[in-house]
């Protein structure tokens, strides 16, 4: 009799779950709008993405090639509907001519009433919103202009020169024959110890210290563990509940070690009248200013954004958890398309050869850098393919009409719907892209780059709301390029993938094989 019990009861929670969990896919049909038949708890998320056997970023690209035609389409993330914009004119009505109805990205994870170490996510520029938002961006877009990047130049070429004589003691090591390294692991100890003395102040080699505090803190919270991603689907799925038991994402102790290196560096700096290029400093002199106008104005709404130590916190996180695994990863696709190549590697490298000669042994400089165009068609190729978000969001704030260019009316969002911008379906679109498959970064030179069609190619996002430190990350990925393809040949190993899109699984970027690849060392021209 209990078998029987406990059989109906497992039946009626399964028929109560069933229930709950197609709760909302009549959301689309009921307005109208195309989109693909969902599955009960999965929406449009292939099962073979979710267990890690299929590409998350493959799956949007052939979704985008099926449903483009309708300019707005619907997709269920598990059981949330999201609408997505096929088409430019509607991205550009979203993120620039409707900017101030569509300004904040969905509500994060972390809430601005919370307290303690918790409170810092909810302050860091990409959390913010409205006003708060704006206010914020414009105190922290000084700090991010030409001008101050360049002044951090000298700090990132001596991580450029670290990791070149990395690699140089392997090859010495190997006999000079040549070497296999893992990308991502190399770049991602270059990108830590740029982030460690270009926005934290502190002078780390993780070449030679390949266990030191920083970099494996590092490690820690950039790998995506079990765990932290069954956090993330529980804060998707149950948003409320996870909130009401203040579940944090990020380890609190993580966010410990970074409170007492920012308030220790800057301590310091105010005692001891310290100045070095660095991004806490332009944060404190953000900081300065931006109180300095607060007195002037007598600013008493409570509303205004502030910019108390914790604020900058919130900055200095944001930069390292956006530059620790973003950069690393392009450096990684874009050696990967230089291997693949070698046509493009070797034109690279005629380019190179001419600025060293303009150098004339001078040490490479930012505007020699940044005036190189061929390398520059190779990043913006690179980031074409393999763009650093693949989807970006919008928010509505209030009720709003989306017409097409003749005026007729595609769809009524109401407040607090959420509008997706495809990215790298965008990328991949044959209407965008001839051939989207190819790497062709003559597609970006002077002579092609007018054909590109404004708002189908988006890798920093687009509009106010784009990534603001973009001209650090460019920075950063070509000043290690120049070097490394001045010095070394990259070459294709054996554990290269041939297709790396089929390579890549699940919803990280990165392919099954990692990211092999072999360094010879160049003969020095005469």
């Amino acid at each position: 009799m209990a078998l029987v019990e406990l059989f109906f009861l497992l039946t009626f929670l399964g028929a109560l779950l069933y229930k709950w969990s197609v709760s909302s896919f009549a959301y689309f049909r009921r307005r109208g709008v195309a989109h693909e038949r969902p599955l009960p708890l999965l929406g449009n998320v292939p099962l073979s993405v979710m267990l890690g056997r299929d590409s998350y970023v493959r799956h949007s690209i052939e979704l985008h090639q099926r449903l483009k035609q309708h300019k707005v389409y619907g997709v269920y993330n598990l059981r949330e509907p999201l609408y997505y914009l096929a088409d430019a004119d509607l991205i550009r009505q979203v993120g620039i001519k409707h900017f101030e109805n569509f300004a904040n990205h969905r509500q994060g994870i972390g809430d601005e009433h919370d307290t303690g170490d918790s409170s810092v996510f909810s302050k860091s520029l990409l959390s913010l919103r409205d006003r708060r938002w704006k206010q914020m961006r414009s105190t922290l877009t000084p700090s991010f202009t030409g001008a101050k990047i360049r002044l951090m130049f000298e700090l990132i070429n001596a991580c450029n020169v670290e990791a070149v004589r990395y690699v140089e003691r392997k090859l010495e090591a190997g006999g000079g024959e040549g070497i296999e390294l893992e990308l991502k692991e190399f770049f991602t100890r270059y990108t830590n110890d740029v982030i460690a003395t270009a926005a934290f102040g502190i002078q780390v080699n993780s070449f030679v210290d390949e266990e030191n505090e920083f970099f494996m803190l590092g490690q820690r919270v950039s790998q995506f563990s079990f765990w932290g991603g069954i956090k993330v689907l529980l804060y998707i799925l149950m948003p409320r509940l996870m909130k009401a038991l203040r579940v944090p994402v990020m380890d609190l102790n993580n966010v410990s070690y970074f409170k007492r290196l920012v308030f220790g560096a800057m301590q310091e700096r105010r005692e001891q009248h310290i100045v070095r290029p660095d991004m806490i400093q332009q944060l404190m002199e953000a900081q300065r200013l931006f109180r300095e106008q607060q007195q002037l104005e007598q600013d008493l709404d409570k509303d205004a954004a502030e910019f108390n130590d914790v604020d900058l916190l919130a900055q200095c996180l944001l930069f390292f958890s956006a530059g620790f695994e973003t950069v690393s990863t392009c450096l990684s696709f874009t050696s990967y398309e230089l291997v693949m190549n070698p046509h493009v590697q070797q034109k690279l490298y005629e380019e190179i050869l001419a600025v060293e000669q303009q150098l004339a042994g001078k040490p490479l400089d930012y505007d020699s850098l940044m005036g190189m165009n061929y390398l520059d068609c190779i990043v913006s190729e690179s980031l074409r393919k393999w763009p650093p978000a693949i989807i970006i969001d919008r928010m509505c704030a209030a009720d709003f009409e989306l017409r097409d260019e003749a005026g007729e009316l595609l769809l009524k969002l109401s407040k607090d719907d959420l509008v997706h911008i495809p990215v790298v379906a965008l990328h991949y679109d044959p209407d965008n892209f001839d051939q989207p498959d190819e790497f062709r970064p003559e597609r970006f030179d002077k002579e092609h780059k007018h054909e590109i069609r404004p708002f189908t190619y988006m890798p920093f996002g687009v509009g106010q709301r784009s990534c603001i430190g973009n001209r650090m990350a460019l920075m950063e990925v070509k000043s290690l390029i120049y070097q490394l393809v001045l010095r070394f040949r990259l070459l294709p190993t054996e554990r290269t993938p041939l297709d790396m899109m089929a390579s890549i699984e699940g919803f990280r970027m990165q392919p099954r094989e990692l990211f092999w690849c072999r360094f010879e060392a160049r003969q020095t021209p005469e």
